[in-house]
């Protein structure tokens, strides 16, 4: 039984994230794939999705004609992504969202899915922003989206926590791997809270082939940090979303921003 990071090679939080995170799933990025289409559409330009994972965004993205590259930190993750691609004219590279550098310039990049919340300082997010509009055009947009905390869940010290997800079924080889959140403790000083997930995997008679326990840590942000980060690395927030529809923002759902570099670039 191993105690590490969920993405990493061999785990069962790569092979099955695909499988957690089928369309309606997940309630909270129910609609982000096509409303994260709708904007590369309207971008007029290359995009890059940062922390792409599997290729969840990227690749529908792809299909739409659009010019896409995914960058993401986690090689098995990028594997994945890569065998879904196949053919589609989409390149997926191994790096740091906090700090690339690819050489040329996006209408548009995204940070979907809350992975923005992988950085645990306000020092990390500001390079992060600082990096992203070095390779925004004049003009680009940069949406990211992160959960609005919840103040119940957001007290510190630990709590038992329920499994957020059902079990997935691998339609291949029949394997079904369970997820459970066994507990969360809550850093208040340092707004990270780190949740112990357990996968456990069984094949499709029952039988177990194997646990792990895995370690998920991210930071909650509020709105108007967020707003003030982005003021400070010199992007004007042109909305912030509660939702993928379109709603306006409201504590306790999503933080989806859409904001902008200055036209004359700074």
């Amino acid at each position: 039984m191993t105690r590490t990071t969920i993405y990493e090679a061999g785990s069962a939080g790569a092979e099955f994230y695909d499988l957690f995170h089928l369309p309606g799933k997940v309630p909270p990025i129910t609609g982000d794939v096509a409303f994260y289409v709708r904007m590369a559409r309207r971008a007029r330009g290359p995009v890059l999705e940062l922390a792409c994972g599997t290729g969840r965004v990227t690749i529908p993205i792809a299909k739409a004609g659009v010019d896409i590259m995914g960058l993401d930190r986690a090689a098995a993750m990028l594997r994945i992504a890569r065998t879904k691609a196949g053919d589609l004219p989409v390149r997926f590279l191994k790096g740091e969202m906090k700090r690339f550098n690819l050489r040329r310039k996006f209408a548009l990049i995204l940070i979907p899915f809350r992975s923005f919340q992988n950085l645990h300082t306000p020092a990390e997010q500001r390079e992060c922003l600082r990096c992203a509009r070095r390779h925004l055009a004049p003009g680009g947009r940069l949406v990211i989206n992160l959960f609005d905390p919840r103040l119940e869940y957001c007290v510190h010290g630990h709590s038992e926590v329920m499994s957020r997800y059902r079990d997935a079924v691998d339609p291949v080889t029949g394997n079904v791997c369970q997820l459970t959140v066994r507990g969360r403790d809550n850093d208040a000083l340092r707004q990270i809270l780190t949740e112990q997930w357990r996968f456990t995997v069984r094949d499709k008679r029952g039988r177990l082939l194997r646990r792990e326990d895995r370690v998920l840590s991210i930071r909650w942000t509020y709105r108007w940090e967020m707003a003030h980060l982005f003021e400070l690395e010199g992007f004007k927030v042109e909305k912030c979303l509660g939702d993928f529809r379109g709603g306006p923002a409201r504590h306790g759902a999503e933080q989806i921003w859409v904001v902008q570099t200055s036209k004359g670039g700074r």
